[in-house]
Formats: C-alpha cells, structure tokens, sequence
C-alpha cells in the first residue's frame, strides 16, 4: 500500500494508548508495515500507532486518533461582517461631551484595580469625553508638578496621574457575534490601554461568581512598555480561585508593530460563538481559542500552530472552566502602571481614541441586551 501520509518515528509513544489490541489483519492500514521496535510509533491520516509487544509478537495497536488542528475562518470582516448589525456607538458630538449615560458607566477613583494601576479614573472632560472630531478621547496625564512625580518608581495610588475608565455593566451585555471597536492606541510606555469584556456575573457577590470565575476576555490590551498588543482569556482554575496560569491567563500576542499599534486606527474584534473566540485585527482572523467541553480543555490557534491546554495535557492550569458561553458587558479604558508604577517625565500625556464600536450576529449567533435588575 502507499504510506505517502505516514512518517515512522522510532521512540517513545505519542500521546496516550487506546487500545492494547493487535490491528494486524486484511483491514488493518498499516498491513504489511513491519513493526520495527518497541515503543515506535507511525502516524497515518491523523491516527498514531505504537508498536507493542503481543505475545512474543511486535504488532501496531489500535491508535490515538488526533483531531485536526481547528483552522482560522478567512475572509475580511469588515468589509462583509459576519452578521446584521445588532448594535453601535459612534461618537460624534462636541468637544468634551461624555459618552451616553445609558449605556457607559464611567469608572472612578484610584484603587488599584487589583492591577496595582497608579491613575485616579475620572469624568473631567481633560480624562474622558468626546474630542469633536468624532472621536471618544480617554486620556491618561501626569498631574504632578513636584520633583521627582511620575519620574518616581514608587508612586501612590492616585497621586500622581489621572486617567479615565468606561463599562456598560448593568446597561448592556453582549452574548456572541462580532464585537469590534476601531482605536487609535496611545504612545507612551506609561500607557496601559484594553478594549475588553467581563461576565455579568463580575460584581454578583455570590460565591464562586466574582473574578476570575466570571470570566475576561481581554480583546486588545497594549502592553509590555507599549510595544505590543495582546489577547487573553481568563477564568479560575478549577477547583481554585486562582486564574488560569496563577494570573498569566491563556495569552497570545497580535501580528502587529509597536509603531503600527500606535501609529493609526486599527480594528480590534472577536467572532464568539458557543466554545469559540476567534480574534480578529482589521477584519482579518489571526488567533483562537475553541473549547472541548468533554475534554474540557482549549485549544489555542495563532496561524497554522496550535497548542491545546487543560485537564490531562502538560499545561494543566490553564483550560478546564469555560464561562464564555454567558452574557458579557464592555470595557474600555487606559489604565497607568500595573504591577510597577510608570516612569515617565512630569507633563506626560497620551490619548487613546475610539472611532466606534460595534456588534454583530455572527450566522444566528448574537445577543445585545439590556440586564434585569
């Protein structure tokens, strides 16, 4: 027979033996393959083969079956979107406008986040409002005029910048489709700005509701002195409070520059389904995560890689709980700092600007609702 698709690798096995049975025999696909040593194993049309000793006989068992790696939708989804628009704000209104009340929240004060973020989040039209041009502008400056101020490595909460935060908890939630926001990231190392979501459940105060069981999805997130944008999930390990990744959550990193980040509009989106997220960056998809809920573990494709972790696979605090298939709410702000407080000179000042935001269905999947109270 031809064995085109098969590859012979003589070792130790890969992955875990199903079966101990002989598939010796007219039917069997690698009749007539010798069995060269024990421990060797062949993979051919993605079911792998070990080489065991039956008997006195060295025989191929019955073989793991490796489901193809999931492959990344293609098209532009902004030029034909996934679905009808279920929802969008734009922001055009004049200079120092807020953002609509009855569906923004602004955020306010200085109290870590639990990031241990330096800025004091406001509503003054300085930190938060719209810039006449269309645009909402959320702005993160250093408000000290004291050596040495932000130039400081041990700054207090609050103290030294402002900034501003905005959510749509308890006015709207999201569930599926399309989610997209076009943003012009800031410039500055100081800056830490997220386009991003978290589950209705985030201030339930229930047991077993709040962060990270709740869920984040983090869509867009500058970071890493501002040099790179990411995209991670996260949830609690299960049987623990702990996030996946004790804090680092399931992460990966967008095929864009520093200075394309923060040189020009870009947009930001998922396409969520039922067990999938997939990222989006300009229309095009470059990452996801699908869920194995039998399995229970997520499989993780950038490009053609993929990687999958959770219960039984070498990364096992990551995966395992999936609360992504409930309601999430929006999140928009530019955080300073985070686990060390920014150095930057007095006066420093960035703005992250937000064109839009928008949601489709994705096929039949797609929700924009207003919560019960």
């Amino acid at each position: 027979m031809n064995l085109v698709a098969a590859t012979a690798v003589v070792g130790g096995s890969i992955g875990v033996v199903a079966s101990t049975s002989s598939i010796a025999g007219a039917t069997n696909p690698l009749s007539g393959v010798a069995c060269p040593v024990l421990g060797a194993t062949l993979t051919y049309k993605n079911v792998t083969y070990t080489c065991i000793k039956l008997g006195k006989k060295l025989v191929w068992n019955g073989g793991v079956v490796h489901p193809a790696a999931p492959m990344l939708p293609t098209g532009n989804y902004d030029t034909t979107p996934a679905g009808k628009l279920l929802w969008q704000e734009t922001f055009a209104g004049a200079q120092g406008t807020p953002p609509p009340s009855n569906v923004w929240t602004a955020v306010t004060g200085a109290t870590g986040y639990g990031t241990g973020e330096v800025e004091n989040n406001t509503t003054n039209p300085a930190n938060l409002g719209y810039d006449g041009q269309g645009n909402l502008a959320i702005t993160a400056k250093c408000i000290a005029t004291a050596i040495p101020g932000c130039a400081s490595s041990s700054q207090t909460w609050g103290s030294t910048w402002t900034s501003a935060r905005i959510w749509t908890e308890n006015k709207l939630n999201f569930q599926y489709g399309q989610i997209e926001a076009r943003i012009w990231m800031p410039a500055g190392s100081f800056n830490w700005p997220a386009f991003w979501m978290m589950g209705q459940e985030y201030n339930s105060n229930q047991p077993g509701t709040g962060w990270p069981y709740c869920g984040e999805l983090d869509i867009a997130e500058g970071l890493q002195n501002d040099s790179q944008d990411q995209a991670t999930i996260h949830s609690n390990i299960p049987g623990s409070s702990a996030d996946w990744g004790e804090g680092t959550g399931l992460t990966q990193v967008a095929p864009l520059t520093k200075a394309q980040m923060t040189g020009g509009w870009h947009n930001y989106g998922i396409l969520w389904t039922p067990n999938s997220i997939v990222y989006i960056l300009d229309g095009k998809a470059w990452a996801m995560e699908t869920y194995n809920p039998t399995t229970k573990d997520v499989t993780q494709t950038v490009g053609t890689t993929s990687l999958t972790v959770g219960p039984g696979t070498a990364i096992s605090s990551e995966g395992g709980n999936w609360p992504f298939n409930a309601p999430f709410f929006l999140i928009l702000n530019d955080a300073v700092g985070g686990a060390a407080s920014p150095v930057a000179p007095n006066g420093s000042t960035a703005t992250m600007k937000i064109n839009w935001v928008k949601a489709y269905q994705d096929g039949t999947y797609g929700a924009v609702t207003v919560p019960k109270h």
